[in-house]
């Protein structure tokens, strides 16, 4: 797949493109953004655009480190900014996607989860009486969290409003707080609170957050 991939490259480059010539091109990283190297851009067209993406997400869909980051990638160019697709391109993204929405649990991960949730079973002894461990505190946490998430919803806003991401590329993503906007563009939340503090507002390695 890589081997499309840098056809569709070197074919940009052997064009020497620019914009404003009659066809409508997007700007696209050779080496992507996520993996934190310095890379030059090129301009493609739209149906370029997205098969360099699909070709990158069934390359690396398996990669321990940039797996996740490719599938989202490929996944905000199908469903972002009204693309319109075919439904051939429809069937092969949902079946490349896949991989994003399958998450195992360990067993040892439900074991605990069930031990925390029921207190005074498995061990744990008298509700009032358990104190939990420092790691049972963080799983209740993280429980607890994702909880939050589920009753506030995709459409609330953050007390500070809400949290806008802008790309490079034009992309803009709406969220009601920076931790709903982290699951949309697989960034860690703490990045982004940090860019809302120290760089607001300001393009810096292909993306900006800024608060509504």
């Amino acid at each position: 797949m890589l081997k499309n991939y840098f056809a569709i490259i070197r074919k940009a480059i052997a064009e020497d493109r620019k914009k404003g010539q009659g066809t409508y091109y997007e700007r696209h990283h050779i080496v992507p953004t996520s993996f934190g190297k310095k890379s030059s851009t090129v301009l493609l067209t739209a149906e370029e655009h997205y098969k360099a993406h699909r070709y990158l997400a069934e390359s690396f869909k398996h990669h321990s480190v940039y797996g996740q980051k490719m599938l989202w990638a490929f996944h905000r160019m199908t469903y972002n900014n009204g693309r319109k697709i075919t439904e051939q391109e429809y069937v092969e993204a949902r079946e490349l996607l896949m991989h994003l929405w399958k998450r195992d649990k360990t067993d040892s991960f439900k074991e605990k989860m069930g031990q925390i949730m029921k207190g005074n079973k498995n061990g744990l002894g008298n509700k009032k009486n358990w104190t939990p461990t420092d790691e049972q505190r963080r799983n209740m946490s993280i429980a607890a969290s994702k909880s939050k998430i589920g009753k506030v919803g995709e459409q609330s806003r953050a007390s500070k409003g809400a949290v806008i991401y802008e790309s490079e590329d034009g992309t803009i993503i709406e969220a009601g707080s920076a931790l709903q906007l982290s699951k949309k563009v697989n960034i860690d939340f703490r990045t982004i609170g940090y860019r809302l503090k120290t760089k607001h507002g300001i393009m810096f390695k292909g993306y900006s957050v800024k608060y509504k």
